[in-house]
């Protein structure tokens, strides 16, 4: 589980969320972020890309530092 984060905005604490979507290519995308509800900044966490190759996936994880 993800530890509680602040928005450095407004000081309230900020929702964790997960969205998914397709691309144009096929490909799957999945992004981690906290948005404060308060005001709507956003802070990415982590990035998914899934890619099917063959008979093969490919999972590739970025994670965002800040």
């Amino acid at each position: 589980m993800k530890s509680e984060l602040l928005c450095p905005k407004c000081n309230i604490r900020m929702d964790f969320i997960a969205e998914a979507e397709n691309s144009s290519d096929g490909n799957k995308v999945v992004r981690y972020f906290y948005r404060c509800p308060a005001c709507g900044t956003r802070i990415n966490d982590e990035i998914i890309n899934i890619k099917k190759e063959n008979e093969s996936i490919i999972i590739k994880i970025s994670q965002q530092l800040f």
